[in-house]
């Protein structure tokens, strides 16, 4: 029997997540920067950076303060349980070890370096993205325990339409983009061409935490307002483009879930944007526009997911309110918040009953991401 799929954990980029790139990017591959602890101690444990473009993409501490923990060359990185290739999924029966004894049957992977725009050349960008993809899939495929979602390169939408239609094709099992794209909304007209790709192929929309939206990064300059503020508010963000923005009302087929925020957020942001439905409506009206959405954003909760911390006081609230279909759990490995063991701790709580528990950890993300449970292997004994 099947006791947990893990709806959202990570890999770590390594050099060879670039071999991918079209011949005229090659010589700007990132490369990985390494500064020796004793000489740059605010950098702490994370003494590693990419460098693109002559930038590095990582910056501990003023404004725009963020810290992505890769690459793998850090002093953080060789401080986790199981090693580096577990990290990088370079050696992937490490990383299925490390899921035996965390008691999880099956993995979809999400990428850690795009949590932060990497360059300014929307082009490199986004073939970035789509190397990335490409090496994902090489290395899921080397177990039947391990799921991929593709990175949607939002900043080149024909090119985003493409991919789209490529990973399916290699095996994604859905996609994934961050609560805005740069400074632009989701919803604005430019991505719909995305959004309806996505629907053709029967590909979910996984919206995760990230420091998208560079207005909210840079007011933040250290990491307790990064993470809390510029890491988290772009997810409320994207929410609100696809319910109060028009996007699941414009693409009736598509379904989305939002990583790695919690769960709690959601009732009150759902009902907020409900709120002032009527009074968007009221102004639109006078200025003889259509309404947008079409309906109230509360019409779309049946194709909403999210995924919950297993320590949530108000998980049993929520399930209520969504729905006990949409709820889902991950552990977030092997990144720092310390959630590995999340299964087990959601799996003990006495608030919520045996089934939810069961649709929480194992039906509802075979369902969210179109997976055949027949087919998913049991995990290994511990």
């Amino acid at each position: 029997m099947l006791n947990f799929i893990d709806a959202d954990s990570h890999v770590y980029e390594v050099e060879e997540t670039w071999n991918y790139l079209p011949k005229k990017y090659q010589s700007r591959r990132p490369i990985a920067i390494t500064v020796p602890p004793e000489k740059a101690p605010y950098m702490g444990v994370d003494n590693s950076f990419w460098l693109v473009d002559g930038k590095a993409v990582q910056w501990t501490w003023g404004n725009g303060t963020v810290q992505v923990g890769c690459p793998l060359t850090s002093e953080h990185a060789k401080m986790k349980a199981y090693g580096t290739g577990h990290q990088s999924l370079m050696d992937v029966p490490m990383r299925l070890k490390a899921m035996d004894n965390a008691g999880i049957d099956l993995q979809v992977i999400y990428p850690t370096l795009f949590l932060i725009s990497l360059s300014e050349d929307d082009d490199f960008e986004s073939h970035l993205q789509i190397s990335y993809n490409h090496w994902v899939a090489e290395r899921c495929a080397e177990s039947n325990r391990l799921r991929w979602v593709g990175v949607l390169p939002m900043r080149s939408p024909d090119l985003a339409v493409k991919e789209i239609e490529r990973v399916k094709k290699a095996g994604a099992v859905g996609l994934v983009t961050f609560g805005t794209v740069g400074s632009k909304m989701l919803h604005a007209p430019e991505y719909d061409k995305v959004w309806a790709a996505a629907a053709a192929h029967d590909l979910p929309v996984a919206v995760h935490v990230g420091w998208s939206d560079p207005g909210t990064r840079n007011m933040c300059n250290e990491h307790m307002s990064s993470l809390n503020i510029s890491f988290t508010l772009p997810l409320l963000m994207g929410f609100f483009s696809f319910t109060g923005g028009g996007i699941l009302d414009r693409h009736p087929k598509l379904k989305a879930i939002f990583l790695e925020g919690g769960s709690g957020w959601m009732p009150w942001f759902y009902e907020r944007i409900d709120h002032y439905y009527p009074v968007a409506h009221f102004f639109r009206k006078s200025f003889g526009l259509p309404l947008m959405p079409s309906k109230n954003p509360e019409s779309f909760k049946d194709r909403i997911y999210v995924t919950c911390e297993a320590d949530e006081q108000l998980l049993p609230q929520v399930i209520e309110y969504l729905g006990e279909d949409h709820v889902l759990a991950a552990e977030d490995m092997p990144h720092l918040e310390a959630r590995e063991g999340s299964g087990n701790e959601l799996l003990g709580r006495s608030d919520i009953t045996e089934a939810q528990k069961r649709k929480i950890t194992v039906e509802n993300p075979a369902r969210f991401y179109n997976l055949d449970l027949s087919k998913i292997p049991l995990r290994n004994p511990v």
